[in-house]
């Protein structure tokens, strides 16, 4: 029985109407549908890792405020009941200020029982209330909440992970395609009135059964095969655009790629490698400075020390770190090459 897919966040139903069915068109859309949403999620959770946020009240869910920074461009920090809650958020069009930011965000919960205008905190506000004016004019209530961009375009990388997933999972489907033809490398075509048996008989060696007993379920002069033209490279080029996709996917997490291969299949050279870890790098960087930007001002707002860094470390940082843990291992042992200090036995000239 072939198995459902369903997701509480995005409700995609796929595999229901399919239940006992084994015409190939309906497998083929199936194991389509089913190849994306497995890489779609993955790659969101990837990019949910990519950043850690440290600070958060109880009242927040962590959860919710990585996938609304994915999904939804931002999220809104907001005191309900005297507690900090977070939820993703909509802008309020009236409120748009001269630098297009926003004085007041629609929030909704995912269940429906929660969906409210809260007047948002503009930074530097405080300081001219004149950017508190939006379309419908100066907003004079006290603010109750800080919307947190995910990054400074506010666009949502929800759509980079669909393009990304499709894209990958479109060549694994492929690759399926090309592996089958290389196991089956033949078109079959047979009279109507034993089609079924036909399709019986080979559906037998789609299932890896290593021995097909036939007592002449169908007339072997009855059927003909049609070699098909198969290259074996169709494989590896399968796999390394794949790889080469994934290395896309990384490097926007901030992942270090360990790839030297470019989308051609030719090794880079080492300044070019460089500029891609430097690349890597800036992209959670940028993120990380857009997200922590509003978290000062959720901080200034409700008192909170809220916090966010990259997951992954690139190898600057890691270098960083080896160079302090050496220090700290040559400090403990009283000496560090070069500054003239003894190792204890006197003075090493003597």
């Amino acid at each position: 029985m072939i198995g459902t897919w369903y997701s509480d966040m995005f409700g995609i139903y796929t595999g229901g109407g399919m239940i006992g069915k084994t015409n190939r068109k309906y497998m083929a859309k199936f194991k389509n549908d089913l190849v994306f949403q497995n890489t779609f999620m993955r790659l969101c959770g990837d990019f949910m890792d990519a950043v850690e946020i440290d600070g958060l009240p109880d009242t927040a869910d962590e959860r919710t405020v990585k996938q609304s920074l994915i999904w939804y461009r931002g999220v809104e920090f907001f005191e309900k009941g005297g507690s900090i809650l977070t939820l993703p958020g909509a802008p309020d069009g009236g409120g748009m200020n001269i630098y297009r930011n926003f004085n007041s965000f629609w929030v909704y919960s995912g269940n429906g029982l929660l969906s409210e205008k809260v007047t948002t905190y503009i930074h530097g506000s405080d300081e001219d209330a004149f950017l508190k004016k939006g379309i419908g004019g100066i907003l004079r209530e006290k603010p109750k909440g800080v919307f947190v961009w995910d990054n400074e375009m506010r666009w949502p990388l929800l759509y980079v992970i669909i393009y990304l997933a499709q894209c990958i999972a479109d060549t694994m489907r492929t690759l399926d395609v090309c592996r089958v033809n290389i196991k089956n490398p033949y078109i079959i075509t047979a009279e109507e009135s034993i089609v079924n048996s036909v399709k019986e008989y080979f559906n037998k060696r789609d299932n890896n059964e290593e021995f097909i007993i036939t007592s002449g379920i169908f007339p072997a002069d009855k059927i003909q095969l049609l070699p098909l033209a198969t290259n074996s490279d169709n494989l590896q080029a399968c796999t390394a655009l794949i790889e080469w996709y994934e290395a896309k996917a990384r490097e926007l997490c901030g992942i270090d790629n360990n790839s030297q291969i470019d989308k051609k299949g030719e090794n880079l050279i080492s300044d070019e490698v460089s500029i891609n870890d430097m690349y890597t790098q800036m992209q959670v960087d940028r993120r990380v400075e857009c997200i922590q930007k509003g978290l000062d001002d959720v901080n200034k707002l409700f008192g909170t020390n809220i916090t966010v860094r990259a997951r992954y470390k690139g190898k600057k940082e890691e270098l960083e770190d080896e160079a302090k843990d050496l220090l700290s291992d040559e400090d403990g042992n009283g000496s560090v090459p070069g500054n003239g200090a003894t190792d204890g036995r006197g003075d090493r000239d003597n």
